[in-house]
């Protein structure tokens, strides 16, 4: 698991949306973060498509939380924004070892990313906040 810029704007995006009531445009988030707005967008787009967030157009549109904070965990913020959260490369869907019939170390792999998921789905936007 490599967490990217695009975690950090991310969180930072959703936990505003989060201490927001209404909706927020991406210029306005941005603004506040010092953070660059083409960016911005398409991270609130990814987590549009999650269904973590929501879209409203028009002169009051912009962004706002799908679900309340707390029904809304760090793992599905991570796994909207980088995509698969795997600790190591061959516990990727697609990967293809040319070591994973004698892997020594894959069973111990398997743990530590059933633990990094359960601890990431035990952590609620509504924690963070």
């Amino acid at each position: 698991m490599f967490l990217t810029r695009r975690s950090d704007y991310g969180l930072q995006a959703i936990l505003a949306l989060a201490k927001s009531s209404g909706f927020v445009s991406a210029k306005q988030i941005a603004q506040e973060h010092n953070l660059p707005i083409a960016f911005v967008k398409k991270l609130l787009q990814k987590l549009c498509r999650a269904g973590l967030v929501k879209a409203s157009v028009g002169k009051q549109g912009g962004y706002a939380l799908a679900r309340p904070p707390e029904m809304i965990s760090m793992r599905e913020i991570l796994e909207a924004l980088e995509g698969n959260l795997a600790p190591v490369s061959c516990l990727t869907l697609d990967h293809q070892c040319k070591l994973s019939n004698g892997c020594m170390t894959k069973r111990a792999w398997i743990q530590i990313d059933q633990k990094l998921h359960e601890a990431l789905e035990s952590i609620s936007l509504r924690d963070i906040l």
